[in-house]
Order: structure tokens, then sequence, then C-alpha cells
């Protein structure tokens, strides 16, 4: 019972809020193409200031905009190291193992190299992140354009 309230408090809810009349469509697909570029942002904890920034950035609907960013949490946990090892890859250095085990070992000489190590990982996933965050926003844009512009001529 908990996971249904947690879905229609946290999901359902905000999205009841946003004003049915007066929000354009385009308006409506940015919102939530910001919203799920932010979301895969590789980076745990900075997904919601990137949001809100972005959101300032282009003035748009910041509920959708966060709210659409919390649905993305599971993907981006998801991405994370995909990116990390794409990233890597790009730039033709080895393509380190990275889990709980291998961030022990990154801090085991200190508090100081394993953040470095640690930075570095984060570093390849967002050059991962960089490179993508163009072509899949435009294409969630226009693809959501469509989507929220059939529905409005088809109440």
């Amino acid at each position: 019972m908990k996971i249904i309230s947690t879905f229609k408090n946290r999901i359902l809810i905000p999205f009841r809020l946003v004003p049915k009349e007066g929000l354009p469509p385009g308006k409506l697909a940015f919102s939530v193409m910001l919203g799920i570029i932010c979301g895969i942002f590789p980076v745990i904890g900075t997904t919601t200031l990137l949001s809100l920034l972005l959101t300032m950035l282009f003035r748009k609907n910041l509920l959708i905009v966060q709210s659409v960013q919390w649905l993305m949490a599971p993907i981006q946990i998801l991405i994370i190291i995909p990116f990390i090892h794409f990233g890597a890859y790009l730039l033709n250095h080895q393509a380190m193992p990275v889990n709980l085990a291998q961030i022990q070992l990154a801090f085991r000489p200190g508090i100081l190299p394993g953040i470095k190590t640690i930075g570095i990982f984060h570093l390849y996933g967002i050059l991962t992140w960089f490179i993508l965050v163009i072509p899949v926003g435009i294409l969630s844009y226009y693809i959501l354009l469509g989507i929220f512009k059939k529905k409005k001529q088809n109440p």
C-alpha cells in the first residue's frame, strides 16, 4: 500500500496540478523533454539542481520538469555504469570495473585519491551525457510534441 500511496502522491497528484487549458503542446513537450534529459544526468544527487537551472533558463513549467526528472531516477541508476564505460571507451581509456569493491579500493589510499577516482568515473559519464543529450532531447521533444498535439485535438 505504501508504494501505491507514494506513486499517487509523488507522481499522479503533481501531474493533476498542471493546468489542462492554456498549456500549449510545445511548452508541455519541452518541459517533459527537460525532465528527461535532466533525469538521465549520470551524477546521483545533481539532477534536481540541474533541472531547476534549466527550467529557470528556458522558463518552463517547474512542476512538470521536476516530476519527470523524478520518474527518470530508476533509468538514471541503470545507465550510469554504461555511460561511464562508454565515456572511457571514447577517451580510449581502459574500462575499469565500476562496482562497490572498486569504489572501496579507490578510497583505500586515502580520501583525496578516492574522490579523484570517483570524479574521473563521473566525468566519463558526463561526457557520454553531453554527447547524447542533444539527439535525445530533439528526438523526445518531437515525439512528445506529436503526442500532445494529437491529444489536444482528440480530448
